[in-house]
């Protein structure tokens, strides 16, 4: 993300939130290249090992952290932080609705910010990424989008959201659960106007 978008990365003033974070290896890579970062997961577990993490690197909780919330788009949530970045890496695809969630983290968007989604990119997938067992679909409780999006799919999404579809690009290739797969960046950028 940073080498793709190198502007949008500023140490001394970018904030920058992390949805679905787990326990923090995009907000690590990240955390160098921006004023601070806030972890959003709704796992405890992933919060605890991201925030022991952070304490063990010596970071102060200004510069890094990340909390087990549940966000539902309302005012006092984060204490009303708006981010200038938000980041949510290989996570779209479990979410049963992208528009939902698109919309939600556009509301915590600073004027003219950019949300940034690394996913499984559709087109190079022939099956689902996920065996079937017995005709059923063993992970779609949990994995609800089992051959990831295209770049239709995240233009339609963002725009639902108010965003612009800046960039989407192809960034790597590698293996998932044993199948050859890329991954995708998309890039949207707000209005200008906060919401």
């Amino acid at each position: 993300m940073r080498q793709r978008y190198p502007d949008l990365f500023d140490e001394d003033t970018t904030t920058l939130m992390d949805y679905a974070c787990g326990t923090g290896l995009i907000s690590r890579e990240l955390c160098p290249y921006v004023k601070s970062i806030v972890g959003v997961d709704i796992s405890q577990g992933m919060i605890d090992q991201f925030n022991l993490r952070v304490s063990n690197q010596g970071l102060a909780p200004e510069e890094m952290r990340a909390v087990c919330v549940d966000l539902k788009q309302e005012n006092h949530e984060l204490h009303g932080t708006k981010f200038d970045v938000i980041v949510c890496s290989m996570a779209y695809h479990h979410f049963p609705s992208i528009e939902d969630v698109t919309r939600l983290l556009a509301s915590f968007l600073q004027a003219g910010g950019s949300l940034l989604v690394a996913d499984i990119y559709r087109d190079t997938l022939q099956t689902d990424i996920f065996p079937h067992e017995h005709g059923a679909h063993v992970h779609e409780h949990i994995v609800a989008h089992q051959r990831g999006f295209d770049e239709g799919d995240m233009r339609r999404t963002f725009k639902t959201a108010g965003l612009e579809l800046k960039d989407f690009g192809i960034v790597t290739s590698g293996k998932m659960h044993g199948k050859d797969v890329d991954f995708f960046v998309a890039h949207g950028l707000g209005s200008g106007v906060s919401p």
